[in-house]
């Protein structure tokens, strides 16, 4: 069995316990009016825009890469991997194809 296969995609429920915040709190600073939305970014099934991702990160004094580690890691590998791409020397063609 894979260890990894039931980690938590994301550490929101983490530092939301570090805090010592309810969900409801949470949901209340994010001007939510239910906790729905919440519980469904913490169990990874929808991810967050950009605006309620940094309010996620300034309620819970973490940064949002800390928050959302996988999806900021598949980023950095996807970016690395073009930058080597690019990197690369072009070879010009010695000969042109009639």
């Amino acid at each position: 069995m894979d260890p990894n296969k039931h980690q938590n995609p994301n550490a929101l429920v983490l530092y939301r316990h570090r805090m010592r915040f309810t969900q409801k709190r949470v949901a209340q600073l994010l001007g939510m009016r239910s906790t729905c939305m919440l519980s469904r970014y913490e169990r990874a099934r929808s991810l967050p825009p950009l605006k309620t991702a940094l309010r996620l990160g300034i309620i819970l004094r973490i940064p949002i890469e800390f928050l959302f580690p996988g999806v900021y890691d598949n980023l950095r590998n996807e970016i690395r991997q073009s930058e080597e791409q690019l990197a690369r020397p072009v070879q010009q063609q010695l000969f042109k194809n009639n």
